[in-house]
């Protein structure tokens, strides 16, 4: 176990967690799932952080955080600041449509075609839930068509070419196996961004509101306590969440290494 944190430890982007107030302490001293989740590009828990803004007051806020990488390869950092509700405003490289905003509401993935920096990609896009950000990752990054070749030499079974067509579209697919039904899809709320369930399409459909509603209540995320350790505590009040939603986008997208 040792050997296996300082393993994950070693894959840490010390410096973009240090523009958050996470300095490398605190950052080898956070639980090892959520190192694990940040190593394997998974969006984290939420993580209350301070950032320091230009007039130099200090804002803590609540976030979720995410390991990618630049067109370069280069390790970059994006940060999901909890927001009051989905605004097409704070994604304007995303360009979303309203009908793309509110299939993203209803809680569908979408692929789209995003430019960012100079660079035109397609990614899958989701909405997260706790925080009213737009979670995306690259299409490519998700081995979608390796996982589907896997999945039918596992079942024996062959998937149609609509249905493959529905999947790369984002949209979970219905399938019999062995007798059984069983829904899968994209879904970038898992480590490796798809997801396989016993079920239907509306048991899809309740297990994904079910893991919203387990954390909803509560709004659990991780503290640095003073006692120089992270523990979960309720980090998201209608103050905390004010704050949020205030923080101007510009002064987040000059702290260096930190993207949106």
């Amino acid at each position: 176990m040792e050997m296996h944190n300082r393993n994950l430890s070693e894959m840490l982007p010390y410096e973009k967690l240090a523009v958050l107030g996470i300095d490398r302490e605190k950052a080898d001293s956070l639980p090892a799932d959520v190192k694990e989740k940040l190593a394997s590009g998974e969006v984290t828990p939420l993580l209350q952080v301070s950032i320091r803004a230009q007039n130099g007051d200090v804002i803590t806020l609540p976030l979720k955080l995410q390991l990618t990488t630049d067109q370069q390869g280069n390790p970059a950092l994006l940060a999901y600041p909890v927001r009051a509700a989905l605004e097409t405003e704070r994604n304007k490289a995303l360009l979303l449509t309203d009908q793309e905003a509110e299939r993203l509401t209803k809680g569908e993935v979408i692929r789209k075609a995003v430019e960012v920096r100079s660079e035109k990609t397609q990614q899958y896009l989701q909405l997260d839930p706790e925080t009213k950000s737009v979670v995306h990752r690259r299409v490519t990054d998700i081995q979608l068509e390796q996982k589907l070749k896997d999945m039918e030499k596992l079942n024996d079974i062959e998937l149609g070419t609509q249905q493959k067509q529905q999947i790369r579209e984002g949209k979970p697919v219905e399938l019999n196996v062995g007798g059984e039904k069983v829904s899968v899809g994209v879904d970038l709320k898992e480590p490796q961004g798809f997801k396989v369930i016993q079920g239907d399409l509306k048991e899809w459909e309740r297990q994904q509101k079910l893991r919203y509603d387990e954390q909803h209540p509560e709004y659990l995320g991780l503290v640095m306590t003073d006692k120089n350790r992270w523990e979960y505590r309720q980090v998201v009040d209608k103050q905390s969440q004010e704050r949020a939603v205030r923080f101007g986008s510009a002064k987040e997208e000059k702290s260096k290494g930190l993207k949106r």
